[in-house]
């Protein structure tokens, strides 16, 4: 009984060791590079060099598509084999309306700051002529104000005096004219274009008889020192408000005023950056095709929640395919360039040979059990032929 284990377990223990050894050979074991041979080449023979490689069929582009942002699928606007345009919505999330909302609000401050700032420049002209009227304004202030100072300061002669009394007594007579004159339509309704001008008149009469008796008491009385220094006190303040308007129209002369014109661009400036920020959130809750295509996968139904980064459509274009070998090593790559042409075979229709052309060699080698790979991308033209993604595909490329 026991030598009966012994030899069971004898014969097992080699089962084990071959096995182990089938699946380290078949699965584990470096594959020894077995780059394509050179030519044995002398000076009669340059012949091309074939380079064979397995791959797979694939669309000439393609991508899975995901949410920038998560929420509930509200819409799902595309089914699988749908065709679809560039730009395309095929997707959206549920807040979607209220996002629509806020682009709109932020493109009215745009409207509305950019409305502003134009007006600033189109008002330019009316500006300056208030800003003139400004300085012409404050400069007959300030020479009234001196002229006050000076009649304060300076003792009046007789001849000042008389000449400002007769004037005072033509102002009265003209008051008391101008009061007749009005008397009469005094009750009449103020829309009465007669009334009116009296009124007027009347006015004028009483404002230049009221600065005549001013100039009389000036020229007549003697200023006190309080009189003198506010008079000047005045004078300073009206030289330094025709200083403002001065510098103000000067600042005009070379467009708006700097400093509404600063604000009006900060206004724009925020203004446009709300209004990208809220398109940008509008367009994180929208799935959109990059490119033209077939709807190859869908993988999100309304209601459904969408995560950030996880795929949910695979969008492909079939108007052309390549083929991407899998199986390239160091020392073939090395003897290939892109525009070399190949001769491609799938193993779905292995009677069929197709013409193909090396588009570009991978960057970045991959390690495949010990044998560094590239992988390298042909294009070539099916023609009516119904190839499928991913079919084996077996490729020949003429090296020189």
């Amino acid at each position: 009984m026991n030598k009966t284990k012994l030899i069971g377990g004898i014969i097992l223990v080699f089962v084990l060791v071959f096995l182990g050894y089938f699946g380290y050979q078949n699965y584990l074991a470096p594959i020894p590079p077995t780059p394509t041979p050179f030519p044995q080449t002398n000076a009669q023979d340059d012949g091309p060099v074939l380079v064979s490689a397995e791959g797979r069929v694939i669309p000439a582009q393609f991508g899975n598509l995901s949410f920038s942002s998560s929420g509930l699928a509200a819409e799902v606007l595309a089914a699988e084999r749908d065709t679809v345009e560039a730009g395309q919505v095929l997707a959206r999330l549920d807040n979607h309306a209220q996002l629509q909302a806020n682009v709109a609000a932020a493109l009215l401050q745009v409207v509305t700051a950019q409305q502003a700032y134009d007006d600033l420049f189109e008002n330019l002209d009316s500006t300056r002529a208030l800003a003139l009227k400004a300085v012409a304004d404050a400069r007959d202030v300030v020479r009234d104000a001196e002229r006050l100072v000076t009649n304060l300061n300076t003792p009046s002669r007789q001849t000042d005096i008389n000449q400002a009394r007769a004037n005072r007594i033509l102002a009265e007579d003209r008051l008391e004219r101008a009061q007749e004159d009005y008397d009469p339509h005094a009750n009449k309704p103020e829309s009465n274009l007669v009334r009116a001008a009296m009124l007027s008149r009347l006015a004028q009469a009483r404002a230049e008889y009221d600065a005549a008796v001013r100039l009389v008491n000036n020229l007549e009385g003697t200023a006190s020192d309080i009189d003198i220094s506010q008079a000047e006190a005045d004078l300073e303040v009206a030289q330094a408000t025709l200083a403002d308007a001065e510098r103000d129209y000067e600042n005009l002369g070379g467009g708006p005023d700097p400093d509404a014109l600063e604000l009006l661009e900060a206004q724009l400036e925020n203004a446009n950056a709300q209004l990208a920020a809220a398109e940008d959130a509008l367009t994180q809750q929208e799935l959109t095709a990059p490119f033209a295509g077939t709807i190859a996968n869908l993988n999100i139904i309304a209601g459904e929640f969408a995560t950030p980064g996880i795929p949910v459509i695979l969008l492909a274009d079939f108007s052309s395919w390549q083929v991407e070998t899998s199986d390239l090593d160091e020392n073939d790559v090395a003897l290939l360039a892109a525009g070399m042409s190949a001769n491609i075979t799938l193993d779905a229709f292995p009677n069929i040979e197709f013409a193909g052309v090396v588009l570009e060699i991978g960057l970045i080698g991959e390690d495949t059990r010990g044998s560094i790979t590239y992988p390298v991308l042909l294009s070539f033209d099916p023609g009516e032929t119904p190839v499928r993604w991913e079919m084996t595909a077996f490729v020949d490329i003429e090296a020189r």
